[in-house]
């Protein structure tokens, strides 16, 4: 391959992943109801507290695989945005249990609604596609994050 071919590869994936950015940054879906921004770590958390509802920090953090003090910063920014609420753990005083809030609700329904619309979007671009090229965007898609998550060191 020429390296005018590469670079333009690249330079074109470079384009693609700040199209996406912009676009989750921007859409409505990741926004609470007064606008304010819900990012990438603070939507997970939403959702595995959905998935897992109850859950105490210390629990939350060893299935995210992060310190509790990382999930106690972020916990502190959803409650403060109006998404969770903590209550004391009547069997454990000393932790809380953590629950959705109505507005953490939609926002997870939200977040549900961004990842239909991504998945429709990806699969008209590539529904007539031959099953071969579709493989091999996976694999290399799936190679790139692994070497960009190595060179980040996670």
């Amino acid at each position: 391959m020429d390296e005018l071919r590469k670079t333009e590869i690249s330079y074109n994936f470079l384009g693609a992943a700040y199209a996406y950015v912009e676009y989750e940054k921007n859409t409505h879906f990741l926004k609470t109801k007064d606008g304010k921004q819900i990012y990438y770590t603070e939507i997970h958390i939403v959702s595995e507290i959905k998935e897992n509802e109850g859950i105490h920090i210390t629990a939350l953090a060893d299935k995210l695989g992060v310190t509790v003090g990382a999930v106690s910063q972020i916990v502190i920014k959803l409650e403060k945005k109006g998404l969770i609420k903590k209550e004391k753990d009547i069997k454990n005083q000393s932790r809380f249990l953590l629950k959705l809030t109505p507005e953490g609700e939609v926002v997870h329904q939200n977040h549900l609604k961004f990842h239909e619309e991504l998945d429709h979007l990806v699969y008209e671009l590539l529904k007539d596609e031959s099953e071969e090229k579709v493989l091999f965007l996976k694999d290399f898609l799936t190679s790139l994050q692994g070497k960009l998550s190595e060179k980040a060191g996670q």
